[in-house]
C-alpha cells in the first residue's frame, strides 16, 4: 500500500571508523538511526493509521579491520556495538583486544551474530548488556559502532567497518 514503506524487508547497512594513531586513547564512533517510517508517517504515539506495524530486527552483523589489528600488552582496545533506545543502552556487545592472541586479520569478516563467549577474531564476544542478536528495532533506535580505548595510552587501530542486516522480524 502507498505510504507503508519501512526500511524494507531486508537491507544491509555499513558503518565505518577511521584509523587511529598509536597513543590515541580517544573513543571514536559511527551511528545509524532506525527510521521505520522515513516519509513522515510517524506521530508522537507511533505510526500513523494505515502504516505497516510489522517489527524489524537486526539478524546479521559482522565487522572487518582494514589492516591487521592485534592486542598489545600496554595498548588495549575494544570493538563495541550498542543498540540505544531512549538514551539507554538496550544491547551492548564487544570484542576486546587485550592480549597478543586477539587478532583481527586484515580484510576478514568476523561474525558478531554469535552467542556471548563465542570466539571472534582470536578473542571472545562479550555481552555487556541486554542480549546478543537478533535485536528487535523500534523507530528512533540507534546502532552505535565504537572503538573504545581500554586504557590511557590507546592502541593504534586501522580503519574498521561494521555491516548489518535489517529484515522483517520472523522473515
Amino acid at each position: 500500500m502507498a505510504g507503508a514503506r519501512k526500511a524494507g524487508l531486508a537491507h544491509r547497512y555499513n558503518l565505518t571508523l577511521a584509523g587511529e594513531i598509536a597513543g590515541s586513547a580517544a573513543d571514536t564512533q559511527d551511528i545509524w538511526i532506525y527510521d521505520a517510517f522515513a516519509e513522515g508517517g510517524a506521530t508522537a504515539s507511533g505510526a500513523a493509521t494505515g502504516y505497516d506495524q510489522t517489527a524489524e530486527a537486526i539478524t546479521e552483523m559482522s565487522f572487518m579491520a582494514f589492516a591487521t589489528l592485534t592486542g598489545q600488552a600496554t595498548n588495549f582496545v575494544s570493538v563495541q556495538v550498542q543498540l540505544i533506545r531512549a538514551a539507554a543502552a538496550v544491547n551492548d556487545i564487544r570484542v576486546v583486544f587485550s592480549t597478543s592472541g586477539v587478532v583481527a586479520t586484515a580484510l576478514t569478516a568476523y561474525n558478531l551474530a554469535v552467542a556471548s563467549g563465542a570466539a571472534v577474531a582470536g578473542g571472545t564476544l562479550l555481552l555487556s548488556a541486554g542480549a546478543v542478536l537478533p535485536w528487535t528495532l523500534q523507530p528512533g533506535d540507534a546502532i552505535i559502532f565504537s572503538r573504545l580505548s581500554n586504557n590511557v595510552t590507546g592502541l593504534a587501530t586501522p580503519s574498521l567497518g561494521l555491516n548489518f542486516l535489517t529484515q522483517q522480524k520472523g522473515a
